[in-house]
């Protein structure tokens, strides 16, 4: 029994080690701020597939998948970005704050496609998350965009009442530039 327990403890150290290996492949290039170019984009897609089909049960799955999206979405590859995602939200590996995040994150992107809908959807999604600023300011985004002024307002209101000094800024920048917008 000892011996079949430490082979247990060997094989999920080694598990853990592999997918930390792979999950370092992804990160490293990325936190480096040089520019990656289409085919090292692709090869961090590839890191990544390999990493879900390896190490699936690993939470270095959704955090690669989260870096991924960042990067596919600094390639303009927004559906990509999107799979990325879905990924992050479908794993039962994925803590639920990170699920969270990556609604949120799919709903910027939405936006960003022009579909006005998917982002209402997946704001939706997210009225219990614990990133309340956020959720605030996407619904003001997602009002503004449909056209609804007021509550977009109300919106931008509630989230820079939460938000550190910095991200108030940027909301009462997109408040601001509403209010112009209304005038003319």
């Amino acid at each position: 029994a000892v011996f079949g327990w430490r082979g247990w403890n060997q094989h999920q150290d080694d598990y853990a080690a592999n997918a930390s290996l792979l999950y370092e492949g992804i990160i490293n290039p990325v936190n480096s701020n040089q520019f990656l170019d289409d085919s090292a984009v692709a090869s961090l897609v590839q890191l990544g597939d390999q990493l879900r089909q390896d190490f699936d049960a690993s939470v270095y799955s959704p955090m690669a998948a989260m870096v991924l999206a960042r990067v596919l979405v600094d390639s303009s590859d927004f559906d990509g970005a999107l799979e990325q995602l879905d990924y992050v939200v479908s794993s039962e590996h994925s803590p639920l704050d990170m699920k969270s995040l990556a609604t949120l994150r799919s709903a910027k992107i939405y936006l960003a496609k022009g579909d006005v809908s998917a982002a209402a959807d997946a704001v939706a999604q997210s009225e219990t998350s614990i990133y309340g600023s956020l959720v605030a300011e996407l619904k003001g985004d997602v009002a503004a965009a449909q056209g609804r002024f007021e509550d977009a307002r109300a919106s931008y209101e509630l989230a820079m009442s939460d938000a550190d000094p910095q991200r108030q800024q940027v909301i009462k920048l997109k408040f601001d530039d509403l209010a112009q917008g209304d005038r003319s």
